[in-house]
């Protein structure tokens, strides 16, 4: 598993902590100790990033997401997905990660926590949704 790949899942946990234990991200990080488990500076440094812009900018990632949503709305999903969504956008709009890999990474982590229909789902919104920034 690539170190940005384990930045993504960690950052996952941390965010989904965060909505159970009402403390903030960045005290889940470390809580769950970022340091021992994430032992790249240069990949906790990106997560810190990763974790401030979705933050800085949610609003605008769930209207952007809601935007996409075809005959589904924001209360309907569930927690995890909402916050894999979120990251994915972030990551694309926000950090500059290419579109391809964005979706790629956000399947894979549907996939291994919900199950392979909600990365079908994952991927058909996050496709909607990053096409749809890319028209000119």
């Amino acid at each position: 598993m690539g170190l940005r790949t384990r930045g993504r899942k960690f950052l996952l946990q941390c965010r989904y902590a965060a909505e159970a234990n009402e403390q903030t991200v960045s005290e889940n990080m470390e809580l769950m100790n970022m340091a021992s488990r994430i032992s790249d500076p240069e990949t906790r440094v990106w997560i810190k990033e990763l974790a401030n812009a979705v933050d800085r900018n949610r609003e605008e990632i769930d209207a952007f997401i809601e935007g996409s949503l075809v005959n589904w709305s924001m209360n309907r999903l569930t927690p995890v997905t909402k916050l894999i969504l979120e990251q994915a956008a972030a990551e694309e709009k926000y950090m500059e990660i290419p579109a391809p890999v964005v979706i790629k990474e956000a399947v894979r982590l549907a996939v291994e926590f919900e199950g392979p229909k909600t990365g079908s789902f994952v991927n058909g919104v996050l496709d909607k949704m990053l096409i749809r920034v890319q028209a000119p």
